[in-house]
């Protein structure tokens, strides 16, 4: 956080301005975050100020105008995530403890929900039964859950046990909500990733499990009864006494055939483990989960990378990739019996990309390593793998190697699209599932950034620091660049209430500053360029 301070005044630089009024003595002196935490959120995007305990809401409107919102949130403010499906933020606060003379009053943490899409955009649950915050938090892509457990860094308490979850259903008002602890048990471990899985066709009927991967075993936590005690799977070889690390999951819901099912790759061995469920006779459901994993390791060979269950002309398998091998497998999950399919580069990670409706999957495989006439993407045709498993294979012509695949939310004229980014970000790729076909982009410099259009027609290509902002037409990959005059922190593409389109460009300078186009023209003469931003009065919202 640096040392600036507020000036209580908003300046505009092209035509109008954000002006404040007054200002309250704490908040005037409160200090500017040099580079505040931003979200791109439906109609808005929001700034974290922690200075003053707020996010401000830069809402635009017609002609390029940016209105301000100021929403306080819970004192000391320890972190902020947007959700998976970037429609709301979740901010968490510590809260204040008042020593001996301190005439502010206790307050709780909290958690704060941000909606700019309601009419009340914040949702505040104070967190009693906290007296020492957790700062890390975990989404459930569904909106549903909220997990709270003890991060890293300086914002957690002196003491904490990384075991604590508190667990939060916000679909229901923060006056009827109840946040509930539940510790996991442990020996030895802590989690390390959060999975949140749609409901599960499990032997006691429909439910979402939370899966917690530590260093050690799994956890799994009935959300709907997070109060019951969770299963823990130790993961271990019998062939020797490793205690065995999950490096990453895949879930199958199962139906009223076939069960759910839970697949794991590991990180210290080349086993690939499935889990699958039967029922615990007996089992009383009000304090029991009335179901148990059973546990099958399968070994592919190598140290897997990525897997996914995938649906095959013969069945449906767990797919792992090895690149060690440069192979993928195939694992039966009802028999454990493999097919092992060659494939032309090691790569390292699957997106399934499966036509709506059809029977079969296809996977797209990217992230292999650049080497002379090897791909760096390819398509795995899961129709063609029994008996002729090497004919399953289509490479693209990409040299290479892909860091990253970007999502097209929609795409106006009907074909589904990728955005890749490559390694060293000088080019990004415009992927054609349909086509089968890879449209370069070049850019002029390394380290750039990548996000995409709310609607899916553009790609917004910036570099961080610098000056430089294009966006890129997916329709006939044309790019058109913006003229920017202050450095760039981030880039959003928001649509407006009035059904029109805005590019906001976030300037880390100036109390933060802001430049608004017209998304669709982009059109120099009309750009607006705001300073000041989190300069305003805290009490009148920093309207214009």
């Amino acid at each position: 956080m640096t040392a600036t301070v507020r000036l209580g005044l908003m300046a505009i630089f092209v035509a109008t301005g954000l002006a404040g009024c007054g200002g309250r003595d704490a908040f005037w002196s409160s200090p500017l975050d040099s580079a505040p935490p931003a979200f791109g959120l439906p109609g808005a995007v929001a700034l974290v100020d922690t200075g003053a305990t707020r996010v401000v809401l830069l809402t635009p409107g017609p002609d390029q105008s940016l209105t301000s919102t100021s929403i306080p949130v819970g004192p000391n403010i320890l972190n902020a995530v947007a959700s998976p499906d970037g429609k709301k933020l979740f901010v968490v606060s510590g809260g204040h403890r008042g020593g001996i003379g301190d005439a502010r009053p206790n307050e709780p943490p909290s958690l704060t929900v941000i909606d700019p899409s309601q009419t009340n955009p914040a949702q505040k649950y104070l967190l009693k039964t906290l007296t020492d915050p957790l700062a890390g938090l975990a989404i459930d892509p569904g909106g549903h859950w909220v997990v709270l457990y003890a991060g890293s860094g300086t914002s957690q308490p002196f003491v904490s046990n990384p075991n604590e979850l508190v667990i939060l259903d916000v679909t229901q008002p923060p006056d009827k909500a109840t946040a509930i602890t539940h510790t996991l048990m442990s020996f030895g471990g802590r989690p390390e990733r959060f999975t949140f899985t749609r409901p599960l066709q499990l032997p006691t009927g429909l439910h979402p499990l939370l899966v917690v991967e530590s260093d050690q075993g799994l956890s799994l936590l009935q959300l709907e009864h997070p109060e019951i005690a969770e299963i823990t799977v130790p993961l271990t070889n019998a062939a020797d006494t490793r205690l065995l690390t999950p490096a990453g999951i895949a879930v199958d819901v199962g139906d009223a055939t076939d069960g759910a099912r839970i697949g794991v790759r590991l990180a210290n061995d080349s086993d690939v483990v499935t889990l699958q469920f039967v029922l615990q006779p007996g089992a009383d459901l009000a304090t029991q989960n009335g179901f148990v994993p059973t546990v099958n390791l399968t070994d592919v060979g190598g140290i897997a990378s990525d897997l996914a269950f995938v649906h095959t002309d013969g069945g449906l398998r767990l797919a792992a990739l090895v690149p060690g091998l440069s192979k993928a497998t195939l694992i039966d999950p009802v028999t454990s019996l493999t097919e092992d399919v060659a494939l032309p580069a090691p790569y390292q990670s699957l997106s399934l990309v499966t036509d709506p409706g059809a029977t079969v999957d296809v996977a797209l495989l990217w992230n292999g390593a650049r080497t002379q006439g090897q791909e760096g993407v390819a398509f795995w045709e899961l129709g063609h793998t029994t008996g002729q498993p090497y004919r399953s294979i289509a490479t693209v012509g990409i040299t290479d190697t892909i860091a990253k695949v970007l999502d097209v939310p929609a795409v106006p004229m009907g074909d589904t699209l990728k955005v890749l980014e490559t390694s060293n970000a000088a080019s990004f790729y415009v992927l054609n599932l349909t086509t089968r076909t890879a449209a370069p982009l070049l850019t002029s410099t390394t380290s750039i950034d990548l996000s995409m259009s709310p609607l899916g027609d553009q790609v917004w290509t910036f570099i961080p620091n610098g000056l430089q902002v294009a966006a890129t037409r997916l329709k006939d990959k044309q790019p058109r660049s913006l003229l920017i005059e202050r450095p760039i922190g981030q880039v959003f593409e928001i649509q407006r209430a009035d059904g029109g389109l805005s590019a906001i460009v976030i300037h880390d300078e100036g109390g933060i500053g802001a430049t608004v186009y017209d998304a669709m023209t982009l059109d120099d003469q009309t750009r607006r360029l705001y300073a000041g931003l989190l300069t305003a009065d805290p009490s009148t919202g920093g309207a214009p």
